[in-house]
């Protein structure tokens, strides 16, 4: 019986120096196997996997089947009173009171509100009022309550005067060096005017006198009044 040796094609030498110038004949016992050119297998898609362990879902609002007779009232009533562990505590009780009472938290949160704006307003005058140094010390409170109060009352008046003082003081200074900014201006000719106010016309330009009365801290002398017209004008349909 004849066996066929299978040899692939890229086993083959190209030019090898045993094959130069000798041409084999395709004999029956060398069979080449050339490159296949057929569409490759294609596998069947699966079908959808449905685990068979997983039953059907519930149906919703189904109460679970009990082997056993019906709870009483008086059951009923005895499960929802007992405090079971890491649940809530049951209606009826100081601690469901305790947890759910809205007006027990609204009274906790603003009173933590209220005591931290009072101490805040007062540590305010204690740390940054430059007259801290007057402020009686917490133990008064307890031995001299009326000095205590008393002394705080000083120490804040003292320092509200003295805050407006300063505003004052700094309104003032404000005031007047823009005074001798337009007074020097004016002196040496330069126009500086607001846009919006040559816009809108309500650019009201002061003389020099008033300027110089501004700038050095002096008053105005009174200027005669204007005599009033002694012929009024003729009005046109009541307006002009």
């Amino acid at each position: 019986m004849v066996t066929r040796a299978v040899i692939p094609r890229f086993l083959l030498p190209l030019q090898g120096p045993l094959w130069r110038g000798i041409q084999i004949p395709l004999s029956q016992n060398i069979h080449v196997r050339f490159i296949s050119t057929e569409k490759p297998i294609v596998l069947e898609k699966p079908a959808r996997f449905n685990p068979p362990s997983h039953g059907s879902r519930l149906k919703r609002n189904s109460i679970p089947k009990h082997y056993g007779p019906a709870l009483t009232e008086d059951e009923i009533a005895a499960q929802n009173k007992r405090n079971y562990p890491g649940m809530m505590a049951p209606e009826g009780t100081w601690s469901h009171w305790f947890w759910h009472s809205r007006l027990l938290h609204t009274f906790i949160t603003m009173g933590a509100l209220l005591a931290m704006g009072v101490y805040t307003f007062f540590m305010n005058y204690a740390y940054n009022s430059p007259f801290k140094d007057l402020v009686p010390p917490i133990s008064d409170l307890w031995h001299q309550p009326t000095y205590f109060f008393s002394q705080w009352k000083n120490v804040i008046l003292m320092h509200e005067k003295d805050k407006a003082l300063k505003a004052t003081e700094h309104r003032n200074r404000h005031i007047d060096d823009v005074a001798k900014r337009r007074y020097f201006m004016k002196m040496h000719g330069i126009e500086a005017k607001d846009p919006v106010q040559m816009v809108f016309g309500k650019d009201e330009s002061k003389s020099e006198e008033a300027l110089e009365a501004a700038a050095m801290g002096r008053e105005l002398p009174p200027q005669p009044e204007a005599e009033a017209p002694t012929e009024q004008k003729k009005k046109w349909l009541g307006i002009f």
